[in-house]
């Protein structure tokens, strides 16, 4: 069976996560081992404060799945499945700017090495150009975590 690799294409397809944990809604690019995904900060959001506010915490979440989109793409192109991974370490998180409700925000995630199941990601959150947060993350899949239903 042929799989449809062209972008956009909803994140929903490459990350195990589901409404209301799902943050992200579209890969955006992918280019060699760099990726853009975009995520609209809805009104439903659980992490959102009551003046608006998107919880630092979340903005964290958003490149970690941001992050798995871009590896399970770049795994579906080389022909692999996409598996499930865990996020197993999360450095040097620097945040610059709070983002709200209906923002329209995009991650650039860059697989920077891969190696015995684990990937190391460099994450930049924007809006509008503007960089909001970055930081440094790590995924592990793991041999038998099976593909994504």
């Amino acid at each position: 069976m042929e799989i449809n690799t062209s972008l956009p294409m909803p994140a929903g397809e490459l990350v195990p996560h589901r409404p209301p944990f799902l943050f992200v809604d579209t890969l955006l690019e992918f280019s060699g081992d760099v990726g853009v995904v975009e995520s609209v900060i809805t009104p439903e959001n659980l992490f959102l404060e009551p003046d608006g506010s998107l919880r630092e915490i979340a903005m964290v979440e958003i490149m970690a799945q941001s992050a798995a989109a871009v590896k399970g793409y770049s795994n579906l192109i080389k022909g692999e499945s996409v598996k499930k991974g865990f996020l197993v370490d999360s450095r040097e998180f620097l945040f610059k700017k709070e983002c709200f409700r209906g923002d329209v925000l995009h991650s650039r995630i860059d697989i920077t090495k891969s190696f015995s199941g684990f990937s190391m990601l460099e994450g930049v959150l924007e809006r509008d150009g503007e960089e909001l947060a970055s930081g440094c993350l790590k995924l592990w899949v793991p041999e038998d975590s099976g593909e994504q239903s």
